[in-house]
Formats: structure tokens, C-alpha cells, sequence
């Protein structure tokens, strides 16, 4: 279940029983396959280029050149941006980006068996009161029209198909991820009581007449009854509910894990709760494609054409003589160049900025960012288990990780070999710093095995069938958000524009990774450059 949401198994069904009846997934294992002999690759962001700011060994500058405006990061909040300007009939700017593709966590690839996600996957269906988020999904044809009371009519191939997901509990597969199978009465008591207190927060409003729990963020109500589930963890608030069950809490820590990278343990409650009930449409479904969100972030790229530097790294940034400054960094070229730049917006994340901009260190502090790793198989025969069918996403219970994502789910003829699947772990068992440096520090065979070790609990001898598997690591994969930092001054110290000349746009400001957030933050960025730009003339 992501974001909360309780899907209609029904819909869509038609698309995939046919198949599923029409074809055997073959259960026969192969003895000539072994785990050291499939192909093996491992991926990741651009680690050692962007751990050159540390050290800030750069050659000096060999030429400057004048820009007008700079966003600086290819992500989705800088992509929206970019988007958001173009709209506006602002067209003189460019986009500089430290990795090959645009896209950031967005990014999809594609291999000779399917195309697959490298990190995000799915967008729920947004908020009616998402107005900029739906003109984005109409105009890129995602959104086909609005009925007569204005409610959005989704593309149904782009709506993800039945069945949608489902648990490996008690050796079995069950349908839908919240456990149900071999649960006791106590179990489901528990969760029946957390569905009534979500539902109430759910529909809950502030006394500014806001919801408790909105999407974008800043729409949520500020009200201190509400903004106080900050200050302790969710666990803590599940305690203080009389919520002790364990069932329940490994169930809450697989949907903290997805959206957050932290456990009930460490996230705060308010935004533990916000993950339930900050999404108010009633379809409850998502959206998602092969290649995960990158099938989003590349509705943006019309609008950087011929606007952008890829493989280019920004290593300072500061105001002169009522311009901004750059210093950037051509990894092709091996080369540096100073910009100079009326307006600039930094789409970067926070552990970033402290490296390029001056005095940034105490407030980038508050921001601690969980690691990740991902892979993606190439599987020949796949040993399906008994119970629920092959879904979209299928998830281990208690597992190490957070299950894996069908990528052939949206093809019609997705049931034939071999199979494409992609595998997602949250590390965050102990101190996210230390948890990134052994993301860094173990070899890749040692991640090779735990992402192994952890899908042969539900398929038993898959290693045997395995054809590739190529690992993406990410070191700061998402914001995480802790007790005490939602609301915190530093994420509005942050945000605060440098001088009507620095701009900030990052899902990180927002305290929470999510698409939504991210493409509100650039447009949030974009609209105060081009208000002070008004004002400037």
C-alpha cells in the first residue's frame, strides 16, 4: 500500500487475467546457473565527482562566460522550475547537471528484456486541490480530460494494473500488503483502531480551516494541535495510542521505510501520520510505467533544449557586484569555468549547498538523508510461490528490504521470460552516517548476496535463475524526517532567498521526498525569482 491508499482490485483486471491464465511460469531450476556467473554491474549518482567538494581540487577557471538565470540541478524541483519559467515566457537560462541524464531520483533505465525504475516508481493520484500538479498531468497527456464536475480522467494504461500488490507472510502470498494472513484477533484489532485515528486525522482541520495533512506540505494546517506530533517519534505516539502490537509496527515500518528511509523509531509522528492522511482522492490509485517516474521527468525535457550542461559540477556559488557567481566544473573537459549570472536557483540538496555556498554548515546540519540501494534483475525462470499472482509490487513481510516492483506489470505481454524485476532496501538500522559509509565501504559482491539472501525468504533457489543484476546505490537517497524538523527554523532558513538573487527549490525543504513536494519547491523558486525580477525593473 503506498501513501495509504486502499486500491480497487477490480479495475483494469481485464488486461491481465487472460494472460495469466493463457501462460505457466515455469518452476523447473536451472543447476548450471550459480550466482558468480550472472552478469553483474553496479551503478549509482556520480559519488566520487560530488565528493570532489569536500576537498574543493578544481583547476582554476579558464574562461567566464554572462548567463541570465542558472538553476543549478536536474532533478524534478529543478525540472519544474525550468518548466515553470518557460511557461512564463522566461527563456533565457540554462540548466547545469553534475550527472549524465536528467532526472535526479526520478531516473529510469532501460535493458534488452525492459525498461525499469532506478529509484522512484509510482505517483499517487494527486490532490483535487493539486491545481499545478493536475495542468502538468493534462498537459502531458497522463490527465485525458475532466468530467462534468471537474473531476480528472486518468489515461487507464498509465493507471497501474491488477493486481496491484501483495505480502509474503507465513510462507504464502497474499493479496494486498496490509497482513491479513495468519494475523490473531489482537492483530487485527490493533490495526482496525489505527484505521479510525488515521480516518480522523484524515478529515481533520486546523483552526485556520486547513487540513491537518495536505499535499504540497505547506497547504497542511500550522495549528499547534497538530504541528506538536513533530516533537516525538511515531513510535512514541503508537505507544501513548495504546498501539503495542508488533504486526502493527512492522507494518508501519515498511510504509515509513518507503516514503521516509526511517522506521516508526526515527521518523516523527506528524509525519508518520501524514503519510496515511495527507492524500484526500477517492480513487485511491497510482500511476506508474516500466521506467517508473522517469516516464514523468522526461515530459520536461522539451523545455531543456539546448538550455543545458550535463556532467558539470557547480562548486561555488556566491552574490558580487549584484550578480551571482559561479564556479563549475567540466568532467568531460577537465576544465573549470566562472559564471557570471543575474539570478540563480539552486535545485540541490542541502548537504550540497554547504559545500558551495558560504556559512551554510549549521543549518545543513538538521537535514539527514537516509541511503539506498536498488537493483534490478534479470530473472529466467521465476518461482512464483503459492497464493496471490505475480503483482506490481510484492513485498517480503519483516524482510530486509522493502520487497521489489514488476517492471513488465504495465506490458501486455509482461508474463514471458525473462522477467525484469527491481529490488529496494532502506538502510537505516543504524546512524545514517554510518549507514552510508557501509553502503560505500562493503564490496559489491557483499550487496550482491543481501539483495539475494533477502528475496530467496519468498523464492526459494531464484539466485540460480538469475541472468543480471545491476546494483544502484544511493548514498543520500531521500530526506528523512525527524522528530523536530518539519517545522523546524532551519528548513526556513533554507528556503530563505540569498539577496532577491539565490533562489532555493529542493524536496528537502519540504521535509519529506516525494514527487509532489519536489515539483512544488521549483515552481515555489520560479515564482519568486520572477516576482523580485518584476521588482527589479
Amino acid at each position: 500500500m503506498k501513501n495509504g491508499a486502499k486500491f480497487n482490485w477490480s479495475r483494469r483486471s481485464f488486461l491481465k487475467t487472460g494472460l495469466l491464465a493463457l501462460v505457466a511460469i515455469p518452476l523447473v531450476q536451472s543447476c548450471k546457473k550459480t550466482v558468480e556467473k550472472l552478469i553483474f554491474r553496479i551503478t549509482g549518482t556520480n559519488h566520487i565527482l560530488g565528493h570532489r567538494l569536500r576537498t574543493g581540487d578544481f583547476p582554476k577557471p579558464s574562461k567566464t562566460i554572462n548567463e541570465n538565470i542558472v538553476i543549478v540541478g536536474g532533478g524534478i524541483s529543478g525540472l519544474s522550475a525550468v518548466r515553470w519559467l518557460s511557461k512564463n515566457n522566461i527563456l533565457d537560462f540554462k540548466l547545469i547537471e553534475m550527472e549524465t541524464d536528467l532526472g535526479g531520483n526520478s531516473l529510469g533505465k532501460q535493458n534488452k528484456y525492459s525498461k525499469y525504475p532506478v529509484a522512484a516508481h509510482y505517483l499517487p493520484l494527486p490532490n483535487h486541490s493539486n491545481k499545478n500538479l493536475i495542468d502538468f498531468l493534462h498537459e502531458s497527456n497522463i490527465i485525458t480530460s475532466f468530467s462534468k464536475d471537474g473531476t480528472p480522467v486518468y489515461d487507464e494504461s498509465q493507471l497501474c494494473f491488477t493486481p496491484h500488490d501483495r505480502l509474503f507472510i507465513h510462507n504464502y502470498w497474499q493479496e494486498g500488503i496490509i497482513p491479513n494472513y495468519g494475523l490473531s484477533e489482537v492483530d487485527h484489532q490493533a490495526f482496525e483502531i489505527f484505521d479510525k485515528k488515521m480516518q480522523f486525522y484524515k478529515d481533520a482541520r486546523g483552526k485556520d480551516g486547513s487540513f491537518a495533512f495536505d499535499i504540497p506540505l505547506h497547504q497542511s494546517s500550522k495549528d499547534e494541535e497538530f504541528a506538536k506530533l513533530d516533537q516525538l517519534t511515531f513510535k512514541d505516539w503508537l505507544l501513548a495510542n495504546n498501539l503495542n502490537n508488533p504486526e502493527l509496527f512492522t507494518y508501519l515500518n515498511y510504509c515509513c521505510k518507503d516514503d521516509y528511509g526511517i522506521g516508526i523509531d526515527k521518523v516523527s509522528a506528524w509525519a508518520g501520520i501524514h503519510y496515511f492522511c495527507s492524500r484526500k482522492n477517492t480513487q485511491n490509485e497510482v500511476l506508474t510505467w516500466p521506467e517508473g517516474n522517469y516516464f514523468i521527468a522526461k515530459k520536461f525535457l522539451p523545455y531543456t533544449e539546448n538550455k543545458k550542461y550535463k556532467n558539470v559540477l557547480v562548486y561555488s556559488v556566491k552574490t558580487a557586484k549584484n550578480k551571482v557567481e559561479l564556479l563549475v566544473y567540466d568532467d568531460r573537459l577537465k576544465t573549470s569555468t566562472k559564471i557570471i549570472a543575474n539570478k540563480v536557483i539552486l535545485a540541490t540538496p542541502q548537504f550540497v549547498n554547504k559545500y558551495i555556498l558560504e556559512n551554510r554548515t549549521e543549518i545543513s546540519k538538521k537535514f539527514e538523508y537516509a541511503p539506498w540501494i536498488t537493483a534490478t534483475l534479470a530473472i529466467n525462470k521465476f518461482p512464483i510461490g503459492e497464493g496471490a499472482p505475480l503483482s506490481w509490487d510484492n513485498v517480503i513481510h519483516n524482510g530486509f528490504g522493502l520487497g521489489y516492483i514488476y517492471n513488465q506489470h504495465q506490458m501486455l505481454n509482461q508474463y514471458q521470460t525473462p522477467f525484469s524485476i527491481t529490488y529496494y532496501a532502506a538502510l537505516c538500522t543504524d546512524d545514517l552516517k554510518l549507514e552510508r559509509k557501509k553502503l560505500l565501504a562493503n564490496t559489491d559482491n557483499y550487496w550482491k548476496k543481501v539483495v539475494l539472501t533477502d528475496l530467496e525468504k519468498a523464492h526459494y533457489n531464484i539466485s540460480a535463475e538469475v541472468i543480471s543484476l545491476e546494483l544502484h546505490k544511493k548514498g543520500h537517497g531521500m530526506i528523512s524526517p525527524f522528530p523536530n524538523f518539519i517545522f523546524s527554523q532551519e528548513i526556513k532558513q533554507a528556503a530563505q532567498p540569498i539577496e532577491n538573487k539565490i533562489y532555493f527549490a529542493h524536496s528537502d525543504l519540504s521535509g519529506i521526498s516525494i514527487f509532489e513536494e519536489a515539483f512544488y519547491q521549483g515552481i515555489k523558486a520560479a515564482k519568486e525569482l520572477i516576482n523580485d525580477t518584476a521588482l527589479d525593473t
